[in-house]
């Protein structure tokens, strides 16, 4: 899930595992639609439930494939159907790794003959520089697919348009010198969109080709999955509707409309756009273990990698990582599974390769989204198992007291980030009105800070910086917490329905009593993860 794939992964859930042999495997319901009335019903109460316009849905059933869309696509009374294109996002990630294990099953590129031990470094050069010299000449291919670099996500860090210049994915690698370690190599399971960004910059090296047209060649042709595009203008020019992407306006009470984001610059960390029915003929090959990958390529593709988690999650087992999948088991069944999320689109993917079953789900809102299709695939997949109903795990509840806890989070934000502030504050070093002004750092860009007037304090003053030119467009807006310290709050500029995450901040101020920078401390709040402290230089 791009960016907002951690709030799935976010979630700290907990439940006991029954014993596998307790369950049959129920195969009375094979040839048969499971997408029927009564699940009908239950689709809609759901999407009303967590505000979620449209959705499309497939099933995967040995050689049958079932599909069905509910609610709209477009508001106010375009349907979804199993045609309707939507982002595919962090799902990307999974045929990005298909294509790489492709390449180098073929035999055909010398660049790839140490396979999956190859460094990236090897292959493209000084476009790979990291902060520490071990790790930009030891990282390998394996490493990167697996999220084992010890690069975080740092998902503030990239952006669409430098110097008014279009970010390729080549750039973004490049600016992977700019950003810190959080983790020494190989040490945890650390999930980032730089890392698929730059096996797309390798892949695009190693062919000389754009990655879309490599997904098409290797891939999508051969599975004639002919509506799955790379390129925002291709989705939009499509026979099949382009879904539109929404968030829930809790105090009008209604729908708001996102714009279409293009993010060819993350590449194969999440730029494909598609429908169910073309990911179920991706998916179906994966169960039958069909061309066009050999069974070389379908064991690299269900091999595990790292550890993701080390204890039960939910209703599953430990989970490990791979070619872009989360390998588990369910009820001694063995699953893979992967989330994609953005602005206002959510996509979750699973297929159980014994059972040869497999469930697709795109649909037009940020996370809540990824919470309507994961009730919903469950509902599938333990109906299809036979799990009574007393057993089985509680998605809808799970995600709403996630989703609880999350608005509460931003509402403590300055207790969380300074739990021993003075009372009364300290007054600031410096006045705000001397605080504007442009700050810079190599690997976040330049930021520039005005005075607005607080929103809900008539005699206090906050700073503001819009970020239009990033990936996820979003805004600073700085508070004065006491003396020199800060919180940032990050509303993303086009979806205000979105959860608002937030960091500390320091300005640093110089012996001269002016402003010399300001320090940020990047940490994902969902995840917990710590990016580092980056210090913005004041240049005007």
């Amino acid at each position: 899930m791009l960016r907002f794939r951690n709030l799935i992964t976010g979630l700290a859930i907990g439940f006991t595992l029954m014993d596998a042999t307790a369950q049959a495997n129920d195969r009375s319901s094979v040839g048969k639609t499971p997408l029927t009335e009564d699940f009908a019903s239950f689709v809609t109460e759901i999407l009303d439930k967590w505000k979620v316009p449209g959705l499309s849905i497939a099933v995967i059933d040995g050689d049958q494939v079932f599909a069905e869309g509910y609610g709209f696509a477009t508001l106010p009374n375009e349907p979804a159907t199993p045609e309707t294109l939507w982002h595919a996002a962090s799902t990307t990630k999974a045929q990005t790794a298909a294509t790489l294990a492709r390449l180098i099953n073929s035999g055909d590129h010398p660049a790839l003959a140490n396979g999956w031990s190859t460094t990236i470094s090897s292959i493209v050069h000084d476009d790979f520089v990291l902060q520490d010299a071990w790790a930009t000449e030891h990282i390998t291919l394996d490493d990167a697919v697996s999220h084992r670099t010890g690069i975080a996500a740092y998902d503030k860090s990239y952006a669409q348009v430098v110097e008014g210049k279009e970010v390729k994915p080549k750039d973004i690698v490049r600016n992977l010198r700019n950003l810190p370690l959080s983790t020494e190599p190989r040490l945890k399971f650390s999930y980032t969109n730089l890392m698929y960004t730059t096996l797309s910059h390798v892949i695009e090296t190693v062919t000389g080709k754009w990655l879309g047209d490599v997904m098409k060649e290797l891939i999508w042709g051969p599975l004639d999955m002919n509506s799955t595009f790379f390129d925002l203008q291709d989705a939009i020019n499509a026979p099949y509707q382009l879904a539109s992407g929404y968030y829930w306006d809790k105090k009008e009470g209604k729908y708001g409309e996102v714009p279409f984001m293009n993010i060819t610059e993350l590449s194969g960390a999440g730029a494909i756009f598609s429908n169910v029915l073309d990911y179920a003929k991706w998916v179906k090959c994966l169960l039958h273990e069909a061309p066009p990958f050999s069974k070389e390529v379908h064991k690299d593709i269900k091999t595990p990698r790292i550890l993701k988690s080390i204890q039960p999650n939910g209703p599953y087992d430990i989970k490990t990582y791979g070619l872009g999948w989360e390998r588990t088991h369910f009820k001694g069944h063995v699953i893979y599974m992967h989330s994609g999320g953005l602005h206002a689109y959510g996509a979750q993917v699973y297929w159980l390769p014994e059972a040869k079953y497999g469930v697709v789900a795109f649909a037009n809102t940020a996370t809540t989204s990824n919470a309507a299709e994961d009730i919903l695939a469950w509902k599938l997949i333990q109906d299809r198992f036979g799990i009574p109903e007393n057993e089985r795990f509680d998605f809808d509840a799970n995600y709403r007291k996630f989703w609880n806890g999350l608005s509460s989070t931003v509402d403590e934000a300055v207790d969380i980030l300074y739990p021993e502030r003075p009372n009364p504050p300290l007054p600031a070093t410096v006045n705000t009105t001397k605080l504007q002004g442009i700050y810079y750092d190599p690997g976040y860009g330049r930021i520039a800070l005005r005075e607005q007037p607080h929103p809900n304090r008539s005699d206090e003053k906050i700073l503001v910086a819009d970020r239009q030119e990033m990936t996820w467009k979003y805004q600073m807006n700085l508070h004065h917490v006491s003396g020199d310290y800060w919180v940032v709050y990050l509303p993303l500029l086009e979806n205000p329905g979105y959860f608002t995450e937030f960091v500390a901040a320091e300005f640093k101020i110089g012996n001269d009593g002016k402003p010399v920078g300001l320090q940020v401390d990047w940490v994902d709040r969902v995840t917990d993860e710590v990016e580092g402290k980056v210090l913005f230089k004041k240049v005007d």
